[in-house]
């Protein structure tokens, strides 16, 4: 029987909201963790970055392995799921960990730009690798965030681990921006966020598209149209396999029954949810929760 697995949340240290350690240290932490196994899937309440500097790395992020070489970057979102694998520690580089607070306290160009590629997984893929950044990757940040962070003066701490970050995130936004094919629209960006954020608070309620352009008061026309230019899906099919993936991170991340999961993610009956499962993935809850 699987254990429910609870939302992993970002833990303070130094009065600061954001933690910054090399793989050794990590993965010295990882293995003493005594309320939960970093091993095993679980969910996270945080920001987390992950920075390859020497070899490789093969980190699991929502049901896709994700391999890092030397320069690499994978951006995880909170409220994803992942697991850590043992040979961390035969890489070296750090992993970043904040929570929204520090986000929110330093993220001083949020109005300008705002992270909707960076942490925005369903758009495309979280990791970045070092040839894609050219002579603009962000190894040194990474290094002065954790020599900062590691420094023992107090004074500005928080504000310049803050600046450094932003940094970094701009890179990487930047990286982003030129891997993108077509152009985008900065205003496409900030519709697309409030159709997640609503999504992940309506999705229980209704799945249907044009629900949710009533909610936003735009067109459904409008809607489809943004939706289809960031993630190449219409609007029906995002949330679909938006629906599709909540379903599979109750089945490994938690005992519910079949019946149960169908409740919570909004099916009336639990042979609506299977036939809604096996359509978008060709097998049955219960055969991916055994595999």
């Amino acid at each position: 029987m699987l254990e429910e697995i609870p939302h992993v949340a970002f833990k303070k240290t130094q009065e600061l909201y954001i933690e910054v350690m090399d793989f050794q240290t990590l993965g010295k932490k990882l293995k003493t963790s005594t309320n939960h196994n970093p091993f095993e899937i679980h969910r996270i309440d945080f920001y987390l970055i992950l920075v390859v500097t020497k070899n490789s790395y093969t980190h699991f992020l929502d049901f896709h392995f994700y391999e890092l070489s030397e320069g690499s970057s994978l951006f995880i979102s909170k409220n994803q799921i992942q697991r850590f694998s043992n040979t961390i520690t035969n890489a070296k580089g750090y992993g970043l960990l904040f929570n929204t607070d520090f986000l929110n306290k330093h993220y001083f160009l949020s109005d300008k730009l705002r992270l909707n590629r960076v942490f925005n997984y369903h758009i495309e893929s979280p990791l970045i690798h070092q040839k894609e950044q050219g002579a603009h990757h962000f190894l040194d940040i990474i290094k002065n965030l954790y020599e900062e962070y590691q420094s023992s003066h107090s004074f500005g701490k928080s504000e310049i681990l803050g600046s450094l970050l932003n940094v970094l995130l701009l890179k990487a936004e930047r990286t982003k921006d030129r891997r993108t094919k077509v152009e985008i629209n900065q205003y496409w960006l900030d519709v697309f966020s409030r159709i997640k954020e609503l999504l992940e608070i309506e999705y229980v309620t209704t799945r249907n598209s044009r629900n949710y352009a009533h909610l936003l008061n735009i067109s459904y026309k409008f809607l489809n149209d943004i939706v289809k230019k960031l993630t190449g899906k219409t609007a029906k099919v995002f949330i679909d396999a938006y629906v599709t993936i909540e379903i599979k991170r109750y089945l490994v991340t938690t005992p519910l029954s079949i019946k149960e999961i169908s409740h919570k993610t909004g099916f009336d009956e639990p042979g609506n949810m299977i036939a809604f499962f096996k359509k978008n993935t060709n097998t049955t809850p219960l055969k991916f929760r055994q595999r």
